[in-house]
């Protein structure tokens, strides 16, 4: 159990350490180059209770294997027995906002997509995205515009929507 002192202590930190590196972000491409087989990292939120399922579709709209995307879970109290998927929370983060080493495969890995699932303004979810090195981020309101190149404004648990607008887009997001 997180002492709720340590808890606040982090976030502070965070915050400050992601306003900071959101103040310095290079303007990124608006596009990304086009790829037979696109890479892709996606964070979820588990209080959206999303599932594992849900989030099949991106692999039929980006032509990529589903054992390809790399799923990073926020607050998932359930260990996924795959090796793609992997569970974070606070307590992965030291007080000074560096994170376990048994993510290293995930933020030191090149993504042509990053997709933030979430709705909830939370600093360590914004954090997580801009510590993952990506070309092109999608992402859904209220969450800082700044992180995301392609902004949803409807809630994400709207799959049937998620995957229509995600197939309309791919034209703009990959330049040929």
């Amino acid at each position: 159990m997180i002492d709720p002192l340590k808890k606040i202590l982090k976030k502070l930190v965070l915050s400050f350490i992601y306003k900071k590196k959101l103040h310095n972000m290079q303007k990124k491409k608006l596009y990304v180059k086009k790829k037979s087989s696109p890479s892709i990292a996606v964070i979820v939120d588990s209080r959206l209770k999303i599932n594992k399922n849900d989030l099949d579709f991106l692999a039929s709209v980006f032509l990529t294997p589903i054992e390809k995307i790399n799923f990073l879970w926020y607050k998932s109290p359930i260990v996924h027995g795959y090796p793609n998927h992997l569970g974070i929370d606070i307590h992965d983060f030291s007080l000074y906002g560096k994170i376990n080493k048994e993510f290293s495969s995930f933020f030191n890995q090149q993504y042509d997509i990053l997709i933030n699932v979430y709705t909830k303004d939370s600093i360590l979810l914004k954090f997580l995205s801009l510590k993952v090195k990506h070309d092109f981020a999608i992402g859904f309101t209220p969450v800082d515009l700044k992180l995301n190149d392609l902004v949803f404004d409807f809630h994400p648990k709207e799959i049937d929507i998620f995957s229509n607008e995600l197939s309309k887009y791919l034209k703009i997001i990959f330049k040929k």
